[in-house]
């Protein structure tokens, strides 16, 4: 389903209550939920538990760190990846395609993103919380406040975590 822009400012407005994120996830410039779902404060200590092994990641995974902008807590970041991925795990993402949202938290906003690239395709699976979590807890190692995300790169994919403010990525 796509919606316009106004639409999407609508959705956008309407989560910017403190304490709540409103989920506005696009594959391909696409809305793939068909309303925006709200992510209470009862969800923001929930954490990524799997039982399962993951698959091997090919290569290494390097971490490139922000180092600057918008500072925003662990936990709200935590809880948009674990959302986040429980929307897009078992999605196929094809070389150059990126499965993104922004979750809007009212005074900062949080990007997460999984791009294919160098040639690959491939199916998220559980790796897609662990992948997103290591900007996170690998940069601003200083505390659990005042994290600025970064992005993850192996040779199949890049993810990315980032905080921002009023809708943008700085």
């Amino acid at each position: 389903m796509k919606l316009s822009i106004s639409a999407l400012v609508a959705i956008s407005i309407a989560g910017a209550a403190p304490a709540s994120a409103a989920f506005v996830g696009r594959v391909e410039g696409e809305i793939t939920n068909t309303p925006a779902t709200v992510c209470s404060i009862d969800h923001m200590n929930r954490s990524y538990k799997n039982s399962t092994a993951l698959a091997q990641r090919a290569g290494a995974e390097v971490i490139t760190c922000y180092g600057s902008g918008t500072k925003a807590d662990r936990a709200p970041i935590v809880s948009v990846i674990d959302d986040f991925c429980g929307k897009v795990i078992g999605t196929h993402v094809s070389n150059g395609q990126t499965v993104w949202a922004r979750y809007n938290y009212g005074t900062f906003t949080v990007y997460v993103s999984g791009e294919a690239i160098n040639g690959c395709n491939f199916v998220i699976d559980g790796n897609c919380n662990r992948l997103l979590r290591l900007p996170v807890d690998g940069c601003n190692t200083g505390g659990v406040n005042g994290k600025q995300g970064g992005y993850e790169t192996d040779l199949c994919g890049q993810w990315r975590t980032d905080p921002g403010c009023c809708g943008s990525d700085a």
